[in-house]
């Protein structure tokens, strides 16, 4: 089992292993970049190789990019498209350079063009991307499930399948579920019986060779909202069963999974404390931290 969260990389992805290791990482999330900004510094040869160093030093497992929330793939906007096909390009290339295997993504958003323009429009440009770089097959391509707010796409399987089937090398493809957006999205993961049918429908649609990645969060939003609102782990609408689920179920306990919570590292630390003691059989407490992640 690989438990971990999304750590800083300022002053440079480098930095961002020792940090997880700090607060007990086994497996990292990072930006490589200021993901608020179109633009990015280049990563020089020093810095990977810092990075892969620090990595291995720090014993940390898998290594998985987001990439920046200004991209939308699935725009109909000419400028606006290509600006975020050469972002993912540079994006990819940051991987390969830094050997962050995992590179997660949202769809992206039709911005009124309707769905099924919006997921052929998502293809074209993955597609696009891997022909234009056929010697990255280093980096997995990870297409992240959402919440389903305005006109964003993956909301469902059956949108993630979509895009699936429109893809020239699907095999250089995975898919990370976020547990906060599944229940937003209506996947009533909360109870036994919706987590047996989530994952039913997954392997059904998917197939769970495809899952890749975990993000671990609660939700602030009601089920089936539609909105994206992190919360505690345990704390928030779904509450702690999932996770005791995610944690023991044979389909997803050796997925690498990270913490996208509000608490911050000081929090978080003690979330995954809890993972593993219920990932072991004990029935530890839920802790005692706020959204900030300090004790209370």
């Amino acid at each position: 089992m690989q438990l971990g969260a999304h750590v800083s990389a300022a002053g440079g992805p480098a930095s961002s292993p020792q940090r997880g290791h700090e607060i007990g990482c086994d497996c990292i999330q990072i930006f490589t970049r200021n993901q608020r900004q179109w633009q990015a510094k280049p990563v020089t040869a020093e810095e990977a190789a810092a990075f892969r160093r620090n990595r291995a030093e720090h014993g940390i497992g898998a290594v998985m990019s987001h990439a920046s929330y200004l991209l939308n793939l699935g725009t109909s906007d000419p400028d606006k498209s290509a600006k975020s096909v050469a972002a993912f390009e540079e994006e990819l290339m940051r991987c390969h350079q830094l050997g962050v295997e995992l590179l997660n993504f949202h769809p992206g958003a039709h911005t009124g063009a309707g769905e099924e323009i919006g997921l052929e429009r998502i293809a074209s440009c993955l597609n696009a991307i891997c022909a234009a770089h056929p010697d990255k097959t280093d980096v997995l391509l990870v297409l992240e499930n959402v919440a389903g707010q305005g006109t964003t796409l993956g909301r469902t399987f059956t949108e993630l399948r979509a895009i699936l089937d429109g893809l020239e090398q699907p095999e250089r493809f995975g898919v990370c579920i976020d547990t906060a957006h599944a229940f937003a999205a209506g996947y009533a993961l909360h109870t036994e019986e919706g987590w047996e049918a989530m994952w039913s429908e997954f392997d059904t649609l998917l197939g769970l060779d495809r899952l890749v990645a975990l993000h671990i969060n609660d939700s602030k939003a009601p089920f089936a909202s539609r909105k994206d609102r992190h919360a505690l782990i345990g704390r928030g609408e779904i509450g702690p069963d999932a996770f005791r689920r995610a944690v023991t179920d044979p389909r997803t306990r050796d997925v690498p999974m990270f913490l996208e919570t509000p608490a911050g590292p000081r929090g978080w630390a003690e979330e995954i404390r809890w993972l593993r003691a219920v990932a072991a059989g004990r029935d530890a407490p839920l802790p005692e931290i706020d959204d900030a992640g300090v004790n209370l």
